[in-house]
């Protein structure tokens, strides 16, 4: 189901989902922690798409350094 689908949306089925995601995710908490799980890969995606690659685990390298690096100043 995308934007430039010809094809029309089942708003039955996306109803079914948006309650099974509310049911899954009943506090902020828990809607924090999932988009946690996926904001690198949306971040990897993002980059690839303007053209500059990365993988999740050469980013989370570069943010451990950024997180050292801010820690030293910190002190």
């Amino acid at each position: 189901m995308t934007a430039n689908s010809s094809e029309p949306i089942d708003l039955d089925a996306l109803a079914t989902k948006f309650r099974q995601w509310r049911a899954q995710h009943k506090t902020p908490g828990t809607v924090i922690a999932a988009h946690r799980e996926v904001l690198l890969e949306r971040v990897v995606q993002s980059m690839t798409f303007e053209g500059e690659p990365i993988t999740v685990i050469r980013l989370k390298v570069l943010l451990n350094q950024t997180d050292q690096w801010a820690k030293k100043q910190e002190s």
